[in-house]
């Protein structure tokens, strides 16, 4: 099965006000286990987040071949941009292409609980092998985005979900949390000196990812917002109560 809205939040109960655990997002596909009372329990398959969903946000779709690979795009009625736009579609949404024609990707998907033909701008998506040289160039595209605890969509995203986003783009789908972020197997760096772009630093419950030698970018509760600063910037902030647990050389 597969994620049929834009996105869709994963809750840790059936509830809506269950606190948000993480979001799916259009085209992934997901692993059912039970259903309660018009949710799901399942598996998200790209990082085997555990949760809820709603059943009405679920339906099957083609195989996907290709991902959004901007910040957002769009599902266009015709393959022209002044045309009826169906749906927007985050970074990271799956979607099965199988014409290619005149700058745009036909995409079939529900829309008003029918199997419906959009368009996608050829330019907005890659093939799901893509894999770019610099993933951090991903991370400062989406500078500016609001933070939201839990968020996934590149509407909101939190600390964790643009680590992920972002190295998505470099070929490897990894953990949604910090918890299980910090414990990848990558290159440990010990001195501040040593840090460079595609470097990341993570606190407790926190993680930002470095530009250069100075500056990180995260997404962070103090701003509402994804920005850049200098890393001694956000250690001053922190204090001697939340210090560094690790930096690790993600390149």
């Amino acid at each position: 099965m597969n994620i049929i809205n834009p996105s869709i939040s994963m809750k840790k109960e059936p509830s809506n006000d269950s606190p948000l655990e993480t979001e799916c997002l259009f085209g992934e596909s997901i692993e059912v286990i039970k259903k309660k009372s018009g949710w799901v329990y399942c598996r998200l398959t790209t990082d085997n987040y555990l949760g809820w969903i709603k059943l009405k946000g679920i339906g099957k779709l083609q195989k996907t071949t290709h991902r959004v690979c901007v910040n957002r795009s769009f599902i266009f009625l015709n393959k022209n941009p002044k045309s009826k736009c169906l749906m927007y579609l985050p970074m990271g949404a799956r979607l099965a292409i199988e014409k290619i024609h005149l700058g745009w990707a036909e995409v079939h998907f529900f829309y008003e609980e029918n199997i419906q033909k959009g368009y996608v701008p050829l330019n907005h998506i890659v093939n799901n092998e893509h894999k770019v040289d610099d993933w951090v160039e991903t991370a400062e595209k989406l500078e500016g985005t609001p933070y939201k605890w839990g968020g996934r969509d590149t509407v909101g995203i939190d600390c964790s979900a643009l680590l992920q986003l972002s190295y998505q783009t470099y070929g490897e789908n990894i953990p949604r949390n910090t918890y299980d972020q910090v414990n990848l197997k990558k290159p440990n760096v010990r001195e501040i000196s040593n840090l460079r772009r595609g470097c990341v630093i993570f606190w407790e419950g926190h993680v930002g990812i470095m530009i250069d030698k100075i500056n990180c970018i995260h997404a962070n509760a103090y701003h509402m917002n994804t920005v850049t600063e200098p890393l001694f910037d956000i250690i001053n902030r922190m204090g001697k109560n939340q210090e560094i647990i690790k930096m690790m050389d993600f390149n």
